[in-house]
């Protein structure tokens, strides 16, 4: 296994926070959630507008890094998540402790939790180049092809 270099990581990451958030931006517009202002009058709409952008993970990322172990910019960089070992990761980690760390970029509006993006992505300096979600999730990401 040769593993992705940090630049193609940082890059896929970059391609994904671009690529995810825009699609949650189009279905905010086409579903109208916050339309008017008296849409903002209650929190509903923060839940609607979490819930598209988690729609929106999940059609862009979740699918492929489930059957490819890729997300869009994964593929377009040529690297791929895999586990430890080699092999490809269980579905249930993918869900149970990887996702999570996406989702916690939500939440910027709690301070001490706004860092842990931050902290999760400055893992990638270390010598095996894992972010903390790679290491909690026992996966770590590889160059295709490469020997």
């Amino acid at each position: 296994m040769v593993l992705a270099s940090r630049g193609r990581r940082l890059l896929a990451t970059a391609i994904d926070a671009v690529l995810v958030p825009s699609l949650s931006l189009l279905l905010v517009m086409a579903t109208g959630v916050v339309e008017d202002a008296e849409d903002y009058a209650d929190f509903w709409w923060i839940t609607h507008v979490l819930l598209l952008a988690v729609t929106s993970y999940i059609l862009l990322n979740g699918y492929s890094l489930w059957r490819t172990q890729q997300t869009l910019g994964k593929r377009i960089l040529g690297i791929a998540m895999v586990d430890a070992a080699g092999g490809p990761v269980a579905w249930w980690r993918l869900i149970l402790l990887r996702a999570p760390f996406f989702a916690l970029m939500f939440l910027i509006v709690v301070p001490p939790v706004a860092l842990l993006p931050l902290v999760d992505h400055l893992c990638i300096f270390g010598k095996k180049r894992r972010c903390l979600h790679d290491r909690v999730a026992g996966t770590c990401v590889v160059r295709i092809g490469a020997r």
